[in-house]
Parts: structure tokens; sequence; C-alpha cells
């Protein structure tokens, strides 16, 4: 055959194929479009213009870590590999380089041997899990047919049963027997792996005279671009290529090299150990059966299809977490990956191990035996029917949510960094995160005809497993992560709701708090707060809760939370502006950092620091106010983690931006600072430093918006680093912020 019929013959096959729905061009660009922008939930996801008042003007620009798709024809894909063509024989013309192409083999019933399931735990108790692949799929495939009327709780019965263990035996014999599918690779037994003696562990901890991530939860770490442990710092630049530099002596010591074809997003540091999270697409090749038009029927309205034996590729978004020790910091050694699939949504790492949570869209394909289409894998394996489940709300039969996604979530140990100590998917989109010591809590926005609504999942963890589980929802939507708190077995939400009429005319918003117990059943709440106005930052301090609403003013609530099932509001303080993100600053302070507003037009003065004295919570007062006029833009308010955040050395820091002269659009002329503040009770706000990031001397061919979104401000001991994507600038503390030491990553 030469490359004429070839191609003819290629031609042909396409326009009689069927694409499913995932490989479709439009599809495809959605896709890529979708994944190019920052996937981080709530936590750090707002748009600054989201955040921002009237009367400030805003970009649009892309994340700093780009990501590096690959823009083949991948409908086309499938046809070549249907006609016995291996996709690694064609050319690529795209100039891009090619993700890793990796082998399976799909199996249909009829041809396999039984498989027994050897689940990795025992399914998470207390939530409705898949009795089958084939229900899982019909599901599915019920959805994309009525995506209006279908709901995914009404398939699927839940399991009230807290006997896991016969549960589990079930699923083992009905995977043995069942007509759907039988995979030849579903989630084995995982050894549990002692922790390698080459790995020294250090939970977080303030003990030591160094900054630490900015974190929501004290004992749960967060992931981020910048890490120092006191010693040593970790930057991590744009293309994954992280750095390890001695603060001391300001000396490059060691490097990994990131893959120019992967989306590096960020990364963890405990003791000698490191962890980078990476998202790649890569095209796997699958053995399997693909539905083809009859030979016979192609010129007849005939839609007879026949069943052919061949390979087929498919593009398939993953993250993975690469595990290296770093006990040697001249040589870090890759000593496991361990990969998911789905895109990267968030992650935590607690008492050892990384949490990791993707987002997993699935297509129906031909036939429920393709599991590569709507059954996502962990590692080279997919996850066991019993452990993909279904959370069931109450009333969701009027309620949708944009989109179909599982959330799958993956422990990982460092002991064993190439594989979970456990896996689960949940049939449920997730925007928000949020976990305590016990409890990861994931939230998604639905809405009906008439209002918005927040449904709740939980999820129990302890030591790399999932334990129990439970699903609940409340009126309205979340601001951030920050808007739910845990405490003495009790979830405190607070949402801003939304309401209208079938015709749009008569809209209302307001607001409330809800006290969910661990069932996620509400015991308490509070309704029709500050009406007209919208939550913009809460936090929460053990029986006393405090959140910002605004709409040309600031009220700043207290709640007493004592009593969870008669929760009270405090008092109400009134001030100009906002207050984007609240910390808890030393005994009986809050601080918040957002924007001073005219009370009149609700145009932006500059941004505005506040400390509160909430001694007393029914008589909260703002004892100082620092106003930074003209400030256009501050990344960290959308990113919490951005923010140096130092109560106990006394300090505080973020970046910001102010527009030139001629900055109604982007120019040149935008300045960035990082500035770095202190408290006393004296004298108020303390401006420490105008670090002005322009003239640090990191930026000699200028700087770009990642440049300013990616700068971290880090302290150990007297000496306060300014760690940015081009290299770092050090200053002495002691000697009101002096200029010490220059590192650029080119020289």
């Amino acid at each position: 055959m030469d490359d004429r019929e070839l191609m003819d013959k290629i031609r042909k096959s396409m326009e009689d194929t069927p694409v499913p729905e995932s490989l479709k061009p439009e599809n495809i660009q959605k896709m890529l479009e979708e994944q190019s922008e920052n996937q981080q939930p709530n936590e750090a996801a707002r748009t600054e213009k989201d955040d921002q008042p009237k009367g400030t003007t805003t970009h649009r620009f892309w994340n700093a870590r780009t990501s590096h798709y690959i823009g083949v024809a991948a409908a086309a894909v499938v046809v070549i590999a249907a006609l016995g063509i291996t996709p690694g024989l064609l050319k690529t013309h795209t100039g891009a380089k090619q993700g890793d192409t990796t082998e399976f083999d799909t199996v249909s019933p009829e041809a396999a041997e039984p498989v027994k399931v050897a689940q990795a735990t025992d399914p998470v108790s207390g939530i409705a899990h898949m009795d089958s692949y084939d229900d899982l799929y019909n599901m599915l495939k019920e959805w994309n047919e009525n995506p209006t009327t279908s709901n995914y709780a009404r398939v699927m019965t839940i399991e009230e049963s807290a006997d896991t263990g016969s549960a589990n035996t079930a699923a083992a014999s009905d995977m043995a027997s069942s007509d759907a599918a039988s995979p030849d690779s579903v989630i084995a037994a995982y050894p549990e792996g002692e922790i390698d003696s080459a790995f020294s562990y250090d939970e977080k901890s303030d003990s030591g005279d160094y900054s630490s991530t900015n974190t929501q939860e004290e004992m749960v770490d967060e992931a981020d671009i910048v890490k120092t442990d006191g010693t040593y710092i970790y930057a991590m630049d744009s293309k994954g290529t992280v750095r390890i530099v001695d603060a001391a002596s300001m000396k490059l010591i060691g490097t990994i090299n990131g893959e120019n074809s992967a989306d590096y997003k960020e990364m963890y540091v405990e003791g000698s150990c490191l962890q980078l999270i990476r998202q790649q697409v890569e095209y796997v090749t699958y053995k399997g059966e693909l539905n083809l038009p009859s030979a016979s029927d192609e010129d007849s309205d005939n839609d007879s299809t026949q069943s052919v034996r061949s390979s087929y590729s498919m593009p398939v978004t993953t993250v993975s977490v690469l595990t290296y020790d770093i006990s040697d910091r001249t040589a870090p050694k890759l000593t496991g990956t361990y990969q998911q699939d789905g895109s990267y949504l968030s992650s935590r790492r607690s008492n050892g191990y990384l949490y990791l949570f993707t987002s997993y869209t699935p297509d129906t394909g031909n036939n429920a035996d393709q599991l590569e289409y709507y059954v996502p894998r962990s590692g080279q394996e997919y996850i066991a029917y019993d452990h993909i489940y279904l959370p069931e709300q109450e009333g969701a039969d009027d309620f949708s949510y944009n989109g179909k996604a599982y959330l799958v979530s993956g422990a990982v140990s460092v002991g064993t960094p190439d594989q979970a100590s456990d896996v689960m998917a949940v049939v449920s989109g997730a925007e928000t995160f949020y976990v305590s010591e016990n409890n990861i809590y994931s939230a998604v926005s639905t809405w009906n005809e008439k209002e918005t609504r927040t449904e709740l999942v939980r999820i129990g963890y302890a030591d790399g497993k999932f334990t129990d589980g439970s699903t609940g929802s409340v009126a309205g939507e979340l601001n951030d992560n920050f808007s739910l708190d845990e405490y003495a077995d009790h979830l405190r939400v607070v949402t801003t709701v939304e309401s209208w009429s079938s015709d749009y005319s008569d809209f209302s918003r307001s607001n409330s708090l809800y006290v969910l117990d661990p069932s996620m059943k509400t015991v308490g709440k509070i309704e029709n707060l500050a009406e007209g106005e919208e939550i913009k930052s809460a936090r929460f301090m053990g029986e006393t809760g405090y959140f910002v609403t605004y709409k040309n003013t600031d009220p700043l609530f207290s709640v007493d939370l004592s009593d969870p099932e008669n929760p009270k509001v405090l008092g109400e303080l009134k001030i100009t502006g906002f207050s984007s993100y609240l910390h808890f600053y030393g005994e009986n302070r809050l601080l918040g950092i957002g924007w001073e507003t005219d009370p009149d037009t609700g145009n932006t003065i500059g941004m505005k620091c506040s400390m509160f004295d909430i001694s007393d919570p029914s008589d909260v007062k703002e004892t100082d106010r620092f106003v930074l006029k003209d400030v256009s833009f501050c990344d960290a308010l959308t990113n919490y983690r951005a923010i140096l955040a130092a109560p106990k050395k006394g300090l505080f820091g973020f970046a910001y931006g102010m527009y030139g002269s001629n900055s109604d659009v982007y120019d040149s002329s935008e300045n960035f600072y990082y500035s770095v503040f202190s408290f006393d009770e004296e004298d108020g706000f303390v401006p420490n430093a105008y670090v002005k990031m322009n003239d640090c001397g990191l930026f000699d061919d200028g700087m770009e918006w990642q440049d300013y979104r990616t700068a971290r401000g880090i302290y150990i001991k007297d000496t306060f680093y300014l760690v940015t994507e081009k290299g770092i600038a050090s200053y002495n503390m002691a000697d009101e912020y002096s200029a010490t030491g220059i590192l650029k990553w080119n020289e």
C-alpha cells in the first residue's frame, strides 16, 4: 500500500467511523482550553476581577505554570489505530514533544478469565458505592442522553450497613460473575511499605525561626512553589525546575530538572523528602474491540456495525507525584512516581501521607467493556467499582451542576512512593476543598430554576486510608475554602444565598451560616444576614466565627458557635471597604487584608490592612488601618499561600502592583512591589520594607506577570528572602532590610 492509498483509506474510515464524544475536535479543544487555566479550586482560584470592587482595571493573563499540551488531531488517531496502523509509525508535524505512550489491554468478558477483586482497603462506609461497572456505565449513558432530567443520585441506593467486610466480599463475587467488563487490571492490595530509613521527616512546626507556607489548618500542610526548612531554600520555576539553595551562603547547590512536556504545579518538602506534583497529557494505546460500520453497509442507510480487534490511542490527562530523597541536597534522587488520572485540583499532606485530588471527566465510549473511557486509573490499574462512590443528596432531583466529573483521591506514602495506599473516586464535581486533621471536605455549587445550593461530601481519613463518609447540602454558594471549618466534630459553613423568580425579575441575595453534624445534617443555622451583600472572607477560631460581607461598606460579623444547634450573631462592625483575607494575629487580634473603597461609589481607593480587637467578640473594634493608595492588583488576595504570615515573628508581607500613568491597558509602566509590615500596639501598622521588584537586581530584562504572581517572601532568622522566577534577593531585617545578596538562575 503506497502513501496515497494509505491516506485514502484513512480519510474514508474517518468519514465512516463514529468518533467518541470526548475525542471530537470541539471537545478536545474545550478540554485543552479548560486545562490551560489554573485548575486550583476555590482555596486559590478566585480571579482578581472577582475579588476587586468597582473602579479597578484588571488584565486577563495566563497562569504562569503554563501547560504544554499536544495539539494533534486526536479523533484521527482512533481511526488510524483501527486500521491497524501504529501511531508511532506516523510522523508528527506539530513540532511539539509527544507525551509517553502506554499500552493497556481491554478484554471482553467472554474472552477473560474471572478476575478477583483484591482491594487496597474496604470500601468507605456511609456513602453508596457502585455495584458493578455496568451500573456506572449505564448511569453515565443515561446522563449523556438526557442530562437535563437524569440524576446520578436516583440510579443508586445507599448501603446503610456498616459491615464493609461483607460488602467487599460481595463485590468480589459479583466481579467474578458479572456481565460487566472484567478488566485485567484492578486495584490490587498494596504492601504496607516501611518508611525508608534514608528519609527523615519533620511535620510542619513553628518551633524553628523560619517561615512556612501559609495554610488554613496548622497541622495540615499545603503545597506551594517555594519552601524552606530553615537551612535551604527550594524554589520551583514555571518549567518545573527545582533549585536548592544554601540560604546562608546564597549558593545554588542542587537542581531537579523538569520535563518540557509537563505542567509542574507545586511541591512539598519535609525533612529529607521532596515531592513534586506534575500534570501532563499522554497518548495511551489500548488493545481491544472497536465497533466499526459493516463493510457491506457502506452504501446503505443500515447502521449495523462489526467489532474489530484493534489498537487505538486516547489522550489522557494524568497527575503524578514524584518523590525525591534529598538527604544529599547536591544530588536529589528520584525514589518513586505515583500517577492517577484526571486534572490537578489540590492536595494536602498530613502525618507522612500526601493526599492527591484530581478531576476526571468520563465518556461512555462504545460499550461498558471499554473501561478506559469512564473508569479512572490509579497507577496502571483501574479503580475498582466498589471504590467509586455516588453521593446522594436530598432533593437533588431539582438541582444540577455544570459537569459530570469524578473527584479522584489518592493517598501516597513516602515509604511506597510509586503506588497509593488507598484510592477512591466520587461521582461528583469538586470546586472547593477543606481538609481538617481528620476529614476531607469537598464542595460543588448546584442550582435549579429558583436558587443556588452547595453539595458537600465528607470523607474521613487516617494514616493513608479513607474511612467513613457522609453527604449533605446547604443553601447558597461558598466564597472559598475558608467558608468551611470543622470544630468538635461539626462543620461550620457560611454561604451567599441567591434566589430568583422564573423570569428573573425578582432577584434576592443574603447570607447564611450553617452547622452540620458528622452525618452532614444541618443542626443549626442563621439565615437572611446582610441582605443585598455577599461573603468576602471568613475565619473561625474555636467557638467563634468571623465573616465579612460587602456591598458598599464592610460589615464584620462575629458569631457564637458554642452551641452548635443555636448559633447566635454576637456583633456587627461596619467599616468602609472590605477584607478579602482574614488571619488571626496573636492573642485577641484579627488581621484583615483587602480593599479600601469609597462608601458612596464603591470605587477603589487602595489596598487596606485592618487590625481588629476581638477580645470581646460581641464588641469587635478596628484598632488600626493602613491604606496603600493606588494599588491596582494583589494576587495574594486570591492565593493565600502567597502571603507571608508570621504572627509569632511579628510580621506579614505580600506582593502587589501599581499601574503607571498611562496604564488603562497593559504596558511596561507597571510597577511591582513586595512589602513587609509589622504591628505594634502603640504604633499600629509599621511598614518595614518596600521592595520594588522591578529594581531589585533580578529583572534586568523587565518583569512579566508570572514574575509577580510567583514571587514569595520568606525569612530565616534575621534574613528576608525575595524568591522569584528569576532568582533570589536577600535582605538584612535587623538593618532596615538592607540588601545583602543576589542569586540569579541564569548566571
